[in-house]
């Protein structure tokens, strides 16, 4: 069954009233918006450093490389932490980081971690990004200091990004900038979501709408500053911040757990109380990844990468993301499992 929606691994233009609806205000309130997660990041930082001096910020090893090395451009005392992102966080001692001046980025992989933040007086700050687990029990339920997100993970909008703080309302005094070439990215993605909507149609043959998502990501990773969103991209944010993505993704994960074979070459990460970001398959060798995601593509199944250029672990080391989200149906989970079970 050919679904053309997983090229390019981002979004093509859908309207609101065609996903389920999710009261969001019931769970997160009083939340910030911006155009990236990693703006989100820059900020609350920079805000906390208004307060106090920052010793050290900490980020996991294993990582978003484009977030990693966009941060150590912003700051100078970057650390990385040890954690193993395809088993839980049970191993890191949150103890261990005792200092309140250090500032310790917690990532909910692949939305089925759960930290249990420290409760005492002489901790550091925690700041969980639930980018690759919006709407997962850990990301609704958080208890860390602050968290954030990278909204075009999950919504079908050109860019977004958003930054709570659980149970708590704070007022901001940063100020963000305006600035034109942003809003002009957010535009190119926009065309670049329309033409590939067009392009799944058959309206149009060419992919013209790739090289557009290329040259919008490769602006992101050389600018720094967080923008203010216009009124009218901060209204079409809202139009699908308040949808239920999670509903879709379980169904469908259920449906391929239940169906799949068991496969020497790689296993299925799973969790017993969450779904998973997408149907992930963890690979130990890269010559297996490679051969499973041509597969995958010769049956126009469009895997991603979750991440590349991560250092090589002992064990698993690869993880291919297959997209479950809205954008699919039972007939289309039923294409993957036909596809996965005839790999040998």
């Amino acid at each position: 069954m050919n679904n053309k929606a997983g090229i390019g691994s981002f979004f093509h233009h859908v309207e609101p009233d065609d996903i389920k609806d999710f009261n969001l205000d019931k769970y997160i309130t009083n939340y910030k918006l911006f155009y990236t997660g990693r703006h989100a990041i820059k900020f609350i930082i920079d805000e906390i450093s208004l307060s106090k001096d920052i010793s050290k910020i900490w980020l996991p090893k294993y990582y978003c490389q484009h977030v990693t090395s966009w941060l150590k451009e912003c700051y100078p005392n970057i650390h990385l932490y040890e954690i193993d992102p395809f088993s839980s966080a049970k191993d890191l001692d949150l103890n261990s980081f005792s200092n309140p001046n250090d500032i310790v980025i917690l990532n909910n992989f692949w939305g089925i971690y759960t930290y249990n933040i420290p409760k005492l007086i002489t901790k550091s700050i925690f700041i969980e990004d639930h980018s690759h687990g919006w709407q997962s029990s850990s990301c609704l339920n958080s208890t860390a200091d602050y968290c954030v997100a990278s909204l075009r993970k999950t919504l079908p909008i050109p860019l977004g990004g958003i930054l709570w703080q659980p149970k708590s309302n704070i007022r901001y005094k940063s100020n963000l900038i305006e600035d034109n070439d942003f809003y002009e990215n957010w535009d190119k993605v926009k065309l670049a979501m329309s033409l590939k909507s067009d392009f799944i149609k058959n309206k149009i043959e060419t992919k013209d709408f790739l090289q557009l998502i290329n040259q919008s990501e490769q602006y992101l990773h050389k600018q720094y500053a967080p923008i203010k969103l216009t009124k009218e991209n901060e209204d079409l944010i809202a139009l699908f911040i308040n949808k239920d993505y999670k509903t879709y993704k379980k169904n469908n994960l259920e449906i391929l757990l239940n169906s799949l074979n068991t496969n020497k070459n790689f296993k299925i990460l799973s969790s017993e109380t969450d779904c998973t970001f997408g149907l992930q398959l963890l690979f130990k060798n890269r010559e297996e990844f490679d051969k499973v995601k041509k597969t995958l593509i010769s049956n126009y199944i469009y895997p991603s990468e979750l991440w590349p250029h991560n250092k090589e672990r002992e064990e698993w080391s690869y993880l291919l993301n297959i997209h479950i989200d809205f954008r699919y149906n039972k007939g289309h989970m039923r294409h993957i499992i036909d596809t996965i079970n005839n790999i040998h």
